[in-house]
């Protein structure tokens, strides 16, 4: 009779031990209250990275598909879509990534800067300027171009 009772008593401990085991393994996985404030500061770093990556592009790809429409071929580089008004400015890619752009076909990608060219989109040689930064990231507009609209 002795053993009927401790069988009950065995199963509830071993059922605990497997909650505390499940509520360690939340914790290192970053959904603890302690971290929360950082975790939801990461992950809106990483949303306006990934945003600001996405408008790039949609905004370079619109830009160069209006360039195709209206002169009948793609640009040869992203400062002719500038100087021909379809962009402002050159675009700037986030840190650590860099632009390939084809210019036979119109194709644009982002790949890391370590990465030679993207298999989607081969290289053509064509360097694609970049805008030079001054100290904190600052745009340093290039000699004898002016700001658009003026």
């Amino acid at each position: 009779m002795n053993s009927l009772r401790l069988w009950p008593l065995l199963g509830a401990l071993s059922l605990a031990a497997c909650k505390k085991s499940d509520s360690n393994s939340s914790a290192a996985t970053g959904n603890s209250p302690v971290t929360a404030p950082l975790d939801y500061i990461a992950a809106q770093g990483k949303a306006k990275k990934f945003a600001e990556k996405t408008i790039n592009m949609v905004e370079l790809n619109a830009a160069i598909q209006k360039f195709q429409a209206m002169e009948d071929r793609y640009p040869r580089d992203f400062n002719e879509l500038v100087s021909q008004h379809y962009l402002r400015e050159a675009p700037v890619p986030p840190p650590g990534m860099r632009f390939v752009f084809n210019s036979q076909t119109g194709q644009v990608a982002l790949v890391p800067e370590g990465q030679v060219t993207s298999p989607a989109v081969p290289s053509t040689g064509v360097p694609v300027q970049q805008p030079r930064r001054g100290p904190g990231g600052i745009r340093i507009p290039q000699q004898g171009a002016s700001p658009v609209g003026e």
